[in-house]
């Protein structure tokens, strides 16, 4: 019997190439897939655990700070000889970006790595602190920003962060500190040294944010109030002492100033006389978003430390509340992080940023309102200002590295 014989199939050399490039464009999607999957996955991983509340809150301040810096300082681009309308909103809008990005980084540092670098932060902020005084630059009697040719910033607005980072970490390698003679000392020089070397540039409200940020860990980490009374003592002391012997000299019109401010309003009293007119005209409702009287050369640096009073003339009361409200809000988050944080280090380092913040809104809308003597620091988030809105959201990314260890709720540990 004869075998049957098989045809053979001749393939042509140009359908073997074609047949190869299909299977190579299969391997190349299959791959970019991988990639992107993998990309994703990665995603996932460093975003697991963050609080995706803080995150669309601070992203939702930024973008309305970036829209009020733009409306407050508009006047101050268009009245040169060279107008350059978006000026502000640019250079605002790179700080905000680049802010996230800061963000971003420092929440997913492991925040355990600061247990062993607080001494190093403590170190590098009161170099910054002494440098600044020595080669920082005067602008308008204060001396508070090194140039850096391309940038300028504000090394205080750093130490916020830096001394957060070392009380909690001197804090937790000894708990001891809190209850011990010579564990408060360290503390107290730390806090003197800053106090002094922030007094002189000078920058009195972000002397007294330090001073209370850190006052604020140690009483959480179970300091006892009685010694809160000989400091408290002291700043009612010196405060008195320069009401009554200091009056020709400057500190006694930047004390007293806020008291009456329209008796100084072609004085120290000018800008907050224009910041409560701005407040003034806006009313319940205000004037309408970009309509500010006071921005147009009336109010000085409208989009910097008085930035609230433009925002009071625009959007008027229900805007201002709307928006502490929202620091409100953003301030609860942060200390539901603290309560919830798996360990003492994260507690400490959440309750330091909660109370930064707080402290901040709380001096800037006292200055505003001349409920507290007149001294520059900005308002969270909103104020133009590339320092200040780094050091916010590296605070922010902090905050977050916490809530991504946080201890598990009950109805997770069930599932």
């Amino acid at each position: 019997m004869e075998e049957e014989k098989v045809p053979q199939v001749n393939i042509s050399e140009k359908e073997r190439r074609k047949e190869l490039r299909r299977r190579n464009k299969e391997k190349k999607l299959e791959a970019k897939q991988l990639r992107k999957q993998q990309r994703v996955n990665g995603l996932r991983e460093r975003m697991s655990g963050i609080d995706l509340v803080v995150v669309t809150v601070v992203i939702l301040f930024s973008l309305f700070g970036l829209a009020m810096v733009f409306s407050a300082g508009y006047y101050q681009t268009i009245n040169t000889s060279s107008p350059r309308p978006f000026y502000y909103l640019i250079r605002q809008g790179i700080f905000v970006v680049s802010g996230w990005v800061l963000m971003f980084m420092a929440a997913n540092v492991n925040y355990h790595i600061y247990e062993k670098t607080g001494a190093a932060f403590l170190a590098l902020s009161i170099l910054l602190l002494v440098l600044v005084l020595v080669i920082g630059q005067n602008v308008n009697g204060a001396v508070r920003w090194i140039n850096l040719g391309f940038f300028r910033f504000t090394p205080s607005e750093f130490s916020k962060i830096f001394v957060i980072i070392f009380t909690a970490s001197y804090l937790v390698r000894d708990p001891r500190n809190i209850r011990t003679f010579k564990g408060l000392a360290v503390l107290v020089a730390a806090m003197g040294a800053h106090f002094i070397l922030i007094i002189r540039q000078p920058n009195l409200s972000t002397a007294i944010v330090i001073v209370l940020i850190m006052i604020a860990i140690m009483i959480v980490a179970g300091l006892n109030l009685f010694y809160l009374i000989i400091p408290a003592a002291g700043a009612v002391a010196g405060y008195f002492y320069i009401l009554t012997y200091k009056t020709p000299y400057h500190w006694y019109q930047r004390l007293t100033s806020f008291m009456d401010p329209f008796a100084e309003r072609q004085g120290d009293g000018y800008q907050v006389v224009q910041g409560l007119i701005a407040l003034g005209n806006g009313g319940l409702k205000g004037l309408g978003f970009g309509k500010s009287i006071s921005k147009n050369m009336y109010l000085p640096e409208p989009q910097n430390d008085f930035i609230l009073a433009i925002l009071g003339e625009e959007l008027g009361y229900i805007g201002f509340l709307f928006l502490m409200a929202a620091y409100l809000f953003l301030i609860f988050r942060l200390m539901m992080i603290a309560l919830r944080a798996r360990d003492r280090m994260g507690f400490y380092l959440a309750t330091g940023v909660a109370v930064m913040l707080g402290l901040q809104v709380i001096i800037n809308v006292a200055v505003v309102t001349s409920s507290m003597p007149a001294t520059g620091i900005t308002l969270p988030f909103i104020s133009y200002g590339g320092t200040s809105m780094w050091s916010f959201m590296i605070a922010m990314g902090i905050a977050l590295s916490v809530s991504r260890r946080k201890v598990p709720s009950r109805k997770a540990e069930e599932e």
